[in-house]
């Protein structure tokens, strides 16, 4: 309210424009004096502004509301898309008015953060925002108090406590339902400031030995100002819709020295010529008008309700499961690619050279042809299969589940989801061990162990995730039981069967290389 008070100090308002309409000890004795009071033009448009600096979500409302009549889209969807539509013009003029190699890296963070802080204004109102500069504050306290040895530990276990207790609140207040609110931008922060913690541990607290490549890059040697971890997690950029990449590869953006190393160099060190954006930003652009295409023709016919329906054929449930997932997955992809292509704009997916040609990969939120057709994607474990010691008592993989699993929320249909993913995953490194070699001897049956693999996947696959937008025990249920909980018991039996002594280890080689 500082600012507020400072503008409005001196002003008097002008309540008895028309007479007075109060008695000596102040009260109202006459209701329609009063509004005529306080209807003249001055005193609406002030108290306009004040209504928009007290609550911007609501005094944005009608806005979108009538756009969300004309549209068909939910309001608060329809603001999360025009404020990451707005990246561009802005982004522009941030990526001209204020480039690096005229612009101190402090200026750009405070144009960055400011923009990205009115976002959320705009999105969360002060309420919700508090809560996020709360837990940002406090990870921030502990990099600076807690030793650089157990701060990673204390920081992810804070992050993910409080963000538990996100999770329980909206399941409260609105269980089932799919409305925006802070909890999406608090998860991309739980990433950033555990990123962030883990960084500093492998810079400060551990031997160059004991790290491996990525973490070596990655490494932060002394704690970030607050200034550069503000900026960070509430840049306009990546605070709503991600991505979470590293502190060293945000900082390496805002300073320029990301483009410093290309091919051709002048004598500074800086790039005779820079990388275009214009490829990767029009490929992220088209893909995401896709998506939303995609989304828009497929939502109306395959819902929940269309999936849990008796009365269809078990050919038809499959191909009605996958093209359900395809919509509720192209409503996230068309988010993430939009918000992927304003990134690669201003010049942050840029992170450097590969065989001298320009890789935009930083800001990359999925790969959406890795996921559709069920090949080899790879996940980034960068807190947790990384992590894990040799012999643990539970593996990499189960780790990283499990953590993904408490990071989306507590509705059963998660749990059940990355449960058994952790199955299926098992039985198909036991599969690819058993069968793999004996498909490798001609062209023509590679193929087909691929094009069987393939389907195979993706139909278990569907199965299993099937559950996670179906958030519900009993919708998963009645779901499984449509297949007669035959792919559910052929996984479990098969993520049992022992492997041949021969064969040991030949899994784990295979999921690295296929």
């Amino acid at each position: 309210m500082g600012p507020l008070s400072r503008e409005l100090a001196g002003l008097i308002l002008p309540h008895d424009h028309y007479g007075t309409h109060l008695d000596e000890q102040g009260r109202t004795i006459d209701a329609e004096l009063e509004k005529s009071n306080f209807s003249n033009k001055l005193t609406t448009q002030i108290l306009d502004m004040v209504s928009i600096l007290v609550n911007p979500v609501q005094a944005t409302e009608p806005l979108f509301e009538r756009l969300s009549e004309l549209t068909s889209v939910p309001a608060d969807q329809l603001r999360c898309v025009v404020l990451l539509s707005l990246g561009y013009p802005l982004g522009a003029v941030y990526h001209y008015g204020f480039h690096p190699d005229h612009t101190n890296p402090a200026l750009r963070h405070m144009v960055s953060t400011s923009i990205g802080l009115l976002f959320g204004l705009m999105c969360f109102g002060w309420v919700q925002m508090g809560v996020l500069f709360s837990v940002t504050g406090v990870c921030y306290a502990m990099l600076l108090l807690v030793p650089s040895k157990v701060v990673h530990f204390y920081t992810i276990v804070f992050a993910m406590a409080s963000m538990s207790v996100a999770h329980i609140y909206r399941m409260m207040v609105d269980y089932g339902g799919w409305h925006l609110d802070f909890t999406g931008p608090l998860m991309l922060i739980v990433q950033r400031v555990t990123l962030t913690a883990f960084a500093l541990h492998d810079g400060v607290a551990c031997k160059e030995a004991e790290l491996n490549e990525d973490q070596k890059l990655m490494k932060l040697t002394e704690v970030p100002s607050l200034l550069e971890y503000w900026s960070y997690n509430y840049n306009f950029h990546t605070f709503l819709a991600g991505p979470a990449c590293t502190l060293k590869e945000y900082l390496n953006f805002v300073d320029g020295s990301n483009f410093k190393t290309t091919p051709t160099q002048n004598g500074d060190g800086k790039s005779k010529v820079k990388p275009s954006a214009l490829y990767p930003v029009m490929n992220t652009i088209l893909g995401s008008l896709i998506c939303a295409a995609i989304y828009l023709v497929l939502s109306v016919r395959y819902t929940q309700d269309t999936i849990l329906e008796p009365g269809h054929s078990l050919a038809s449930r499959i191909l009605i499961a996958h093209l359900f997932l395809v919509q509720v997955r192209a409503r996230y992809y068309f988010i993430w690619l939009l918000a992927e292509s304003v990134n690669n704009y201003i010049g942050l997916g840029f992170s450097g050279y590969k065989e001298g040609k320009p890789v935009w990969d930083v800001c990359k939120n999925v790969r959406v042809f890795d996921v559709e057709f069920a090949t080899n994607c790879p996940f980034p474990p960068r807190v947790c299969y990384e992590r894990v010691p040799p012999k643990f008592w539970i593996s990499p993989h189960t780790a990283s589940f499990a953590l993904s699993a408490i990071w989306h929320g507590f509705y059963p249909g998660y749990y059940i989801c990355f449960v058994s993913f952790m199955f299926i995953n098992e039985a198909a490194r036991k599969m690819r061990t058993m069968l793999h070699h004996h498909f490798q001897t001609s062209p023509a049956k590679m193929l087909l162990y691929d094009l069987a693999t393939m389907v195979t996947t993706a139909i278990i696959v569907d199965f299993a995730a099937t559950c996670f937008p179906l958030l519900m025990l009993d919708r998963c249920i009645l779901f499984w039981s449509y297949f007669y909980y035959i792919p559910l018991v052929v996984v479990v039996m098969v993520s049992f069967l022992p492997v041949p002594r021969e064969h040991r280890g030949e899994g784990k080689t295979l999921e690295k290389t296929d």
